[in-house]
């Protein structure tokens, strides 16, 4: 009777280790501030299911919206799709929106992980190992063991250049949001040797210490300023 209990834990954590922390139809909605100032919505979407180059991705969206009388100031209108592939949760495709007052850019990005190349726009650009996009960060550390992982580089492909940052990460950090208080874990993409990204784009992730790993808060360097996101609600 044991050794039936023994298998039966190992096949259940078996299991549980092959799930993902999040389901599809997931949103999760924020409320987005300017130097503590509510100014803008955002939100993380799971869509569903799709194929790119013969592969099943996840379709997912981070969006961000100013309202108001700031997006009659200072309008943002981001919006960023992924297609993140269901094993590794690497980016296969990113088709970004970007308006952020007068600053507009449109692109799209298909990466051929295994190839050693990406595209942008139809231009090729040379990578090496797995490389992910910064958002798509948002949902893959969500499947990692945040508990204990190691400190490790990762690449990244900003603009048309390959970066290598390293990861840190912070324990038990107590969070307010809307949609009440967690305990976290810091997760902050730095650039190494302590240099700063091109135009100050750095970001930092605050995971729920909960199986989910909710992305609880987000705090992103955009070209113009910083942008804080708040949870207030989860859509399962």
């Amino acid at each position: 009777m044991k050794r039936i209990g023994l298998k039966l834990v190992l096949f259940l954590s078996l299991i549980k280790g092959a799930e993902n922390s999040f389901d599809i139809g997931e949103i999760l909605k924020y409320d987005a501030y300017f130097s503590n100032i509510k100014a803008a919505e955002g939100s993380l979407k799971i869509f569903g299911i799709e194929e790119i180059n013969g592969l099943k991705t996840y379709h997912v969206q981070f969006s961000a919206q100013t309202k108001g009388i700031t997006n009659r100031i200072f309008p943002i209108n981001d919006v960023i799709d992924l297609w993140l592939d269901k094993s590794q949760l690497l980016p296969l495709r990113v088709k970004s929106s970007i308006k952020e007052g007068q600053f507009k850019k449109n692109e799209e990005i298909y990466f051929y992980q295994q190839d050693g190349y990406a595209t942008k726009n139809k231009q090729k650009i040379n990578i090496e190992g797995e490389v992910h996009s910064p958002y798509s960060l948002f949902y893959y550390f969500r499947n990692q063991n945040l508990d204990s992982y190691e400190p490790q580089e990762i690449n990244i492909l900003k603009g048309n250049k390959l970066e290598a940052i390293k990861i840190e990460i912070e324990k038990n950090i107590k969070v307010s949001v809307p949609a009440g208080n967690y305990n976290c874990i810091k997760v902050v993409p730095t650039k190494l040797e302590g240099q700063k990204f091109k135009n100050n784009a750095e970001m930092e992730i605050y995971f729920s210490e909960e199986e989910n790993y909710y992305p609880v808060k987000i705090k992103i360097k955009l070209r113009f300023g910083s942008l804080t996101l708040k949870l207030k609600e989860i859509i399962n």
